[in-house]
C-alpha cells in the first residue's frame, strides 16, 4: 500500500491516498444539440435582405429590331445608317394576363439610344425602344411569389453592320438582347448564437486534493 499513499502536501502528518486521473469527458446528450438547420424558404433572424424567389432571362445573339427613327432632324440626308446602339435608362416592365402556370410573365421595354449616319456622313443621335416578353420561372412555391418586387436588367449592342434605311419608316437593325429579370422578397436572416456549450475549457483546471480545506494549488494550513 505504500506506493499508493504519500505525504500530505499541507505539512498535518497524514497520509493521502494519490489521486485518481481525470475520467473522460461523458459524452454530450443529444438534447443540447442545436435545431437542425432550417429550410431556406423560411425567413427568421436579425436583419434584412432580399432573396430571389423567380428569374427568367431572355438572349439573342443576332435578332433583327426594327427600330423608329422619326426623331431624326430635318437636316439628314436619307439614306441613313446605324452604327451604334446601347441601353439609354433603366427597362420598364408591365405584367401580362397570359402567364405560365405557377410563373409570371413581363412585357419589358428598354429605352435605346442609337447613333446614325446620314447620307452626307453627319452623325446623329435618335431615342428609340425595344420590347421583349420575359417568362419568370418560380424557385418558391406559388404561393410565396404574390409578395415579390420585380428587378430588370438589359444589355443590348449591335450585332452586324445594317442595311440603309431610305425612309422615316422603321428600319431593320441587328441587335444583340439580354434582358435579365428577377422576382426579389424581403426576407429576414440571421446566424443565431451556438446553443452548445465549448466542448473543452479554454484554462487547466485546478486538481483538488481530499482532506484540504482550501482545495485548489494553494496548500492548507492547519
Amino acid at each position: 500500500m505504500k506506493h499508493l499513499l504519500r505525504p500530505s502536501p499541507c505539512g498535518c502528518g497524514q497520509i493521502t491516498p494519490r489521486p485518481k486521473p481525470p475520467s473522460a469527458r461523458p459524452p454530450r446528450p443529444d438534447m443540447n444539440c442545436p435545431p437542425p438547420a432550417p429550410s431556406p424558404y423560411a425567413c427568421q433572424g436579425g436583419y434584412l435582405m432580399q432573396r430571389i424567389i423567380a428569374a427568367g432571362r431572355v438572349h439573342k445573339r443576332r435578332g433583327c429590331y426594327a427600330l423608329c427613327l422619326d426623331a431624326l432632324p430635318c437636316q439628314a440626308q436619307y439614306p441613313v445608317t446605324v452604327v451604334d446602339v446601347c441601353v439609354r435608362a433603366a427597362p420598364h416592365w408591365e405584367e401580362l394576363p397570359c402567364a405560365p402556370s405557377g410563373g409570371l410573365a413581363l412585357e419589358v421595354r428598354v429605352p435605346l439610344q442609337a447613333r446614325v449616319r446620314d447620307a452626307c456622313g453627319h452623325l446623329f443621335s435618335v431615342s428609340s425602344e425595344l420590347a421583349e416578353e420575359v417568362c419568370l420561372r418560380p424557385l418558391c412555391p406559388p404561393m410565396d411569389c404574390w409578395r415579390g418586387q420585380p428587378a430588370i436588367q438589359a444589355a443590348v449592342r449591335l450585332a452586324g453592320r445594317p442595311c440603309p434605311c431610305e425612309s422615316a419608316c422603321p428600319c431593320d437593325t441587328p441587335l444583340e438582347v439580354l434582358i435579365e429579370a428577377y422576382l426579389l422578397s424581403p426576407c429576414a436572416t440571421g446566424s443565431p448564437a451556438p446553443a452548445c456549450p465549448p466542448e473543452k475549457p479554454w484554462y487547466p483546471q485546478p486538481i483538488l486534493y481530499p482532506g484540504c480545506e482550501t482545495g485548489g494549488w494553494s496548500p492548507c494550513v492547519k
